[in-house]
């Protein structure tokens, strides 16, 4: 089975379960398992890696857009 790493040139501002970070890259491990994300927090600089279904892309607050975080994520 093969995978594909992305790092990206742009980091993405996100919202995990565990809080506020950038998404710096993410890997495809083909079609049984959820992309992978890694991502470095704002707080402490920690790294921790999160299923897609678990972070929340910040929208741009240009176009009036709001982020949705889970009850359950909010600190």
């Amino acid at each position: 089975m093969g995978f594909m790493i992305h790092e990206l040139r742009n980091p993405i501002d996100v919202h995990t379960p565990l809080g506020y970070g950038k998404a710096i890259a993410w890997i495809d491990y083909g079609q049984d398992v959820n992309t992978v994300w890694k991502v470095v927090f704002y707080e402490d600089g920690s790294v921790r890696n999160f299923y897609d279904d678990e972070i929340r892309v910040y929208p741009n607050k240009m176009n009036g857009e709001n982020i949705k975080i889970p009850i359950e994520w909010r600190t």
